[in-house]
């Protein structure tokens, strides 16, 4: 797995203004920590213990030396590297995703202008980032999360249907792409997800309908996409998992 180091020697703090930027990135780790801010577009981020939905209004922390990855579409908003060092005692030691309060804006606002060529380790920064890592601390959200196995066997073939939620791929067939039982397949992936296969199967059809509605497919074929029976049946199944009906998550997006 890549170590990317996207900050030049001696920087504590590098800003990135992202505008409608989209790609997929495979799993890397950075020795730095990394905070994004999401104005519009959406951000599935992958790490290796789970995937989450990321969306407009939110933010979201990388520790530093955390394996990610994940798929950007249409992103706008900041983007801000953070020393080890200055991110050490702060923040927490895991993603954690949360709100975009207008503090947190202003805050991440004044980095976007001051620290586009990157800054040396100040006072005021470490204040500044004290008060957003507080903020952090108690906005702290609840993204849809896709909990992934901890089997590398399984983590591989579930990561594989999610990219496209294949409604044919039924369970026992995805028992015998990990070379279980059905019985034993659905017992490890309750312990290993504390979710069923099921359950699991439809969040990440509704992360995936996200990605769908996001790059212009309608909520109509979204769902029939997604082996939905009717756009009723994934109007449901998004609104319980998501607390948005398509529609809504749509403008989100």
């Amino acid at each position: 797995m890549d170590m990317i180091d996207l900050m030049p020697p001696g920087c504590a703090i590098l800003s990135q203004t992202d505008r409608e930027r989209s790609e997929e990135s495979p799993l890397h780790r950075h020795p730095h920590g990394e905070f994004f801010v999401l104005r519009s577009g959406h951000l599935v981020s992958a790490t290796e213990a789970a995937r989450l939905l990321i969306p407009p209004g939110q933010a979201y922390w990388v520790p530093p030396g955390t394996p990610h990855g994940g798929s950007l579409r249409r992103i706008s908003g900041i983007r801000l590297h953070v020393s080890a060092a200055l991110a050490r005692g702060l923040c927490p030691e895991v993603p954690v995703a949360f709100s975009a309060t207008p503090l947190v804006e202003a805050l991440m606002g004044r980095w976007a202008v001051d620290a586009s060529a990157g800054l040396p380790p100040r006072a005021v920064d470490r204040h500044m980032f004290a008060v957003l890592a507080d903020e952090m601390a108690n906005r702290l959200t609840q993204p849809l999360l896709l909990p992934m196995p901890g089997s590398p066997v399984m983590r591989r073939v579930l990561a594989a249907w999610s990219e496209t939620c294949d409604e044919r791929a039924s369970l026992d067939l995805l028992a015998e792409r990990c070379r279980m039982s059905r019985r034993s397949f659905t017992r490890r992936f309750r312990i290993e997800t504390g979710m069923s296969p099921g359950t699991w199967m439809q969040a990440a059809r509704i992360l995936r309908g996200c990605q769908l509605m996001a790059s212009g497919t309608s909520i109509t074929d979204t769902a029939f996409m997604l082996g939905f029976e009717s756009p009723a049946s994934f109007f449901n199944l998004c609104r319980r998992l998501t607390g948005l009906n398509p529609s809504a998550l749509m403008r989100r997006l």
